[in-house]
């Protein structure tokens, strides 16, 4: 602080780094221990040797090669391998450096008025390389010079700047209060990344890893950068009547390179918002038990530039020079992603707060998403962008908090957490029947938009039924399956969430837990689809020993040849969707607070706390073969299903703190 507080300057500098070691596959088919582990035949023996076998034994010495290569009790392909040979002999290391600086300077002008600046700067540094023994299947590693492993290696760098310049004014006059704020903002994200990959030339030696071993003219280098910035102008205000009654608006416009090269590229994309706040407990004569009483209510927009490079894409330069012809019409007509939203909402305080209620219901309707379609035949282009759609989500949000018990020594604080969300799609692009977010049908599966469906529709193949919706068998008794287009066979988002949190506080102690729960929703297992077919699940055994399988009412003798149909990642999809319904600890902690006569003498020390954490720690109700929580990707796609994914984890903590 400085010139009597009239200017003060705030800033930090963050510095992390990260080095992991063998990160494990998120899932799915290729290079995960999971399909290897999970499909090893049951038994304990196969052609005389048993799973500890080639355990201990995942490699052995080929005199002719004169190097090591992999054991397994099966030809090695694609999709499976020895886990223990993926775990030992496919080395990688993924380092991160990174540092954030933050710099904020405010300078009060007059009573009135008060100048902001702020920037921050994020510096990342990337460096991953991966390592193939000769012995992993070539399909993986590459060829031309023989089966002699695979090198990865990439390094990338990103930065990411912004700044805000804002002029804020406050003012009261009479009953009314004033609150604005005029500002700038510019965003600029920059980066680039060069890897070396040798598949799928291969290495010239086998199992030599370093970058004169690589034939860069079968291999793949690669050279990545990209640049967008966005510019902006925003206006904040805020007018309050008597401390009960305000009014908020705000507009902004952003001008954003992703729009480069359309009509939007000059003029930008606005929205603005308008709210409204009523506290009834400061302006009307309310018993006094109401602590609070507020109702609210807002009508919202937010634009989105899109992804970059979508309106002039170009060609590519790949290796050896070869030019990379550019196959996606240009998109001039490009328009920014716009969400409209409204809300409503109450909150209530009662006993001096020793009772809490917080309700909102939302709408929000998101439309001109950008799709990629496949253009018609004869065209110069095969893929075109459209922007279409209008997605709409609904729902509400319910909070009930309270203190049944609160005495001097013994507090019991608990809460309820209630929501609930309703998505539909209302509008594609025309002529867009439905868009594949993810999956095919060679697999059997898909996840579509589809006009009034919703997003995490999940769409696989079915058994074919007659016109009653019977399922229909061949000859052999077993059932058939549905080999017209994937249809519906599930959604994955819940019907609704429920929480319940409780803290109970006793002198120093304190006891805290989660238990959470979502009800009702689709997921899929394809790994469960996977085992069954190879017969290796626990389900396929015990229908084994039981001579038959129960289903549709019948029992089907064929338990092989029933598995073979309904089984594996090109089954009948539905035969492997679940409900998603599951209820668990989340979250338990003891903690306790030291007494403060036990720091006399350290007058530097304030307080010292400790607690004991677990998270995620068991289920109390779970219908699905997983954790139908798990996720084989962040993104939109594949959310609830399950490709051999990692099996979700419980952990245990502590926490010390100490107060200064």
């Amino acid at each position: 602080n400085f010139f009597n507080n009239r200017l003060t300057i705030d800033s930090n500098v963050s510095l992390l780094y990260q080095d992991v070691k063998n990160r494990p596959s998120p899932g799915g088919f290729y290079m995960n221990p999971l399909i290897g582990l999970y499909r090893f035949p049951r038994g304990g023996v196969y052609g005389g040797e048993s799973f500890d076998y080639y355990k201990q034994n995942y490699k052995y010495y080929d005199a002719g090669r004169n190097m090591y290569l992999q054991n397994w009790y099966t030809e090695v392909t694609t999709w499976e391998q020895n886990p223990f040979w993926l775990t030992n002999m496919l080395p990688s290391e993924d380092q991160r450096y990174r540092t954030i600086a933050n710099l904020s300077l405010s300078f009060k002008l007059n009573d009135n008025f008060t100048l902001r600046a702020r920037g921050n700067g994020d510096l990342i540094l990337n460096n991953y390389n991966m390592k193939m023994y000769a012995g992993t299947v070539a399909a993986l590693t590459g060829s031309s010079h023989g089966a002699n492993g695979r090198y990865m290696v990439d390094e990338s760098n990103s930065l990411g700047l912004y700044g805000d310049i804002m002029l804020s004014y406050q003012q009261t006059f009479g009953d009314f209060a004033v609150n604005a704020t005029l500002g700038s903002s510019i965003t600029d994200n920059r980066g680039k990344s060069m890897g070396i990959d040798s598949y799928p030339g291969g290495l010239y030696n086998p199992n030599l890893f370093n970058s004169g071993n690589i034939d860069y003219n079968a291999g793949s280098p690669s050279l990545g950068q990209y640049h967008n910035q966005a510019q902006s102008v925003f206006f904040a205000g805020q007018v309050g009547y008597k401390d009960w009654l305000y009014l908020d608006v705000t507009a902004r416009n952003d001008w954003t390179s992703n729009l480069a090269f359309t009509k939007y590229v000059d003029k930008g994309f606005f929205y603005p918002s308008i709210g409204a706040t009523w506290l009834l407990n400061e302006s009307l004569n309310l018993p006094e038990w109401i602590t609070l009483g507020k109702v609210r209510g807002a009508w919202s927009q937010v634009g989105n530039g899109l992804p970059s490079y979508r309106s002039n894409p170009l060609n590519s330069v790949g290796r050896a020079g070869t030019i990379g012809y550019n196959s996606t019409a240009p998109f001039n007509e490009l328009r920014p992603e716009m969400t409209t939203s409204i809300e409503f909402g109450t909150e209530w305080r009662l006993f001096s707060s020793r009772l809490e209620l917080d309700f909102t219901y939302y709408k929000t309707n998101t439309r001109d998403q950008l799709f990629s379609l496949s253009a018609p035949s004869g065209s110069a282009y095969t893929t075109y962008y459209v922007n279409a759609g209008n997605i709409q989500n609904q729902g509400i949000e319910l909070t009930l908090s309270g203190s049944p018990i609160w005495t001097k020594d013994f507090r019991w604080k608990t809460g309820i957490n209630y929501s609930l969300n309703r998505n539909e799609v209302l509008e594609l692009a025309e002529g867009l029947g439905y868009f594949t977010v993810s999956g095919s049908g060679s697999n059997s599966y898909a996840m579509r938009l589809e006009v009034g469906g919703s997003f995490g529709d999940i769409y696989g193949r079915k058994f074919a039924r007659d016109e009653q919706g019977n399922i229909q068998y061949d000859d052999k008794g077993l059932p058939m399956p549905d080999k017209t287009d994937l249809k519906k066979v599930g959604n994955t988002a819940p019907k609704y969430t429920l929480g319940w949190n409780n803290t109970l506080t006793y002198k120093g102690f304190s006891l805290y837990f989660l238990i959470d729960g979502r009800f009702g929703g689709e997921v899929l297992s394809l790994t469960q689809a996977e085992l069954d077919k190879y017969g290796v699940s626990k389900q396929t055994g015990d229908d084994r020993d039981r001579g038959y399988v129960a289903f549709d009412g019948k029992n089907v003798s064929n338990v092989e040849g029933f598995y073979n149909i309904v089984g594996g990642r090109d089954g009948i999809t539905e035969h492997y969707v679940y409900d998603a319904t599951n209820i668990r600890l989340r979250e338990l902690s003891i903690g306790y607070t030291f007494p403060k006569k036990w720091l006399v003498g350290m007058p530097f020390i304030q307080g010292i706390d400790l607690s004991l954490i677990g998270r995620n720690l068991f289920f109390l109700k779970n219908n699905a073969p997983y954790d139908p929580d798990g996720t084989l990707s962040v993104g939109n796609s594949l959310q609830g299903v399950d490709a051999f994914g990692m099996p979700s984890t419980r952990s245990f903590g502590f926490n010390f703190k100490v107060n200064f």
